[in-house]
């Protein structure tokens, strides 16, 4: 799952696509393109409000989880959509969710997500949201393992050591819950039953 800007476009209803040689006797297309008269693609908030499909949908409400301020319940639409490829042509279909704060009606965020056609919405809005995890993960890297410190120009040595601070973070924790054993009891004072 993936939160995406407001302006990615794409069409709710695949538009149709053609391979047809350019002419009775010309070589064949090397890539598709749309027919003529095609629906042309419309932003993800253009959706919303213009697509009748989208727009008459009702909110469902879902409570995803408790947060430091509160529950965090958000209403959410969704819908199958088709990106905006290369040249124009409609890539695979993706699950289209848009959600809303019910605390803050004004807070709009655009989803996506590649998940099998059958994925319930409640598992896409919980995995949408559970990025806290993975933030303090990063968070830690950086403080704790020296993932800041890394100063190379290329994108494969930056993942691997991104890789080697996520394994060092895996094995601390492993060795700390290790050493730790069972929790402790409330400071192994007495109770009130004398234990």
């Amino acid at each position: 799952v993936a939160e995406i800007p407001v302006i990615f476009r794409g069409w709710i209803h695949p538009p149709r696509v053609t391979h047809r040689r350019r002419g009775p006797t010309g070589r064949p297309r090397q890539t598709p393109r749309l027919v003529a008269c095609s629906r042309p693609f419309l932003a993800v908030g253009e959706h919303l409000e213009q697509t009748p499909k989208m727009r008459d949908q009702p909110w469902q409400r879902f409570h995803v989880k408790d947060g430091e301020k509160g529950p965090m319940v958000w209403e959410a639409k969704h819908i199958w959509f088709y990106p905006n490829g290369v040249d124009d042509v409609p890539l695979a279909p993706l699950h289209l969710i848009v959600a809303r704060s019910v605390w803050e009606p004004d807070k709009i965020k655009f989803l996506v997500a590649d998940a099998p056609r059958e994925t319930p919405l409640t598992v896409l809005l919980h995995v949408a949201f559970s990025r806290w995890r993975v933030e303090r993960s990063f968070e830690d890297q950086k403080t704790e393992l020296g993932f800041d410190h890394f100063e190379g120009r290329s994108y494969i040595g930056l993942i691997r050591h991104q890789t080697i601070t996520a394994l060092t973070h895996l094995f601390l924790s492993r060795v700390n819950q290790q050493w730790r054993g069972e929790k402790s009891g409330t400071d192994r004072l007495p109770n009130s039953h004398g234990g």
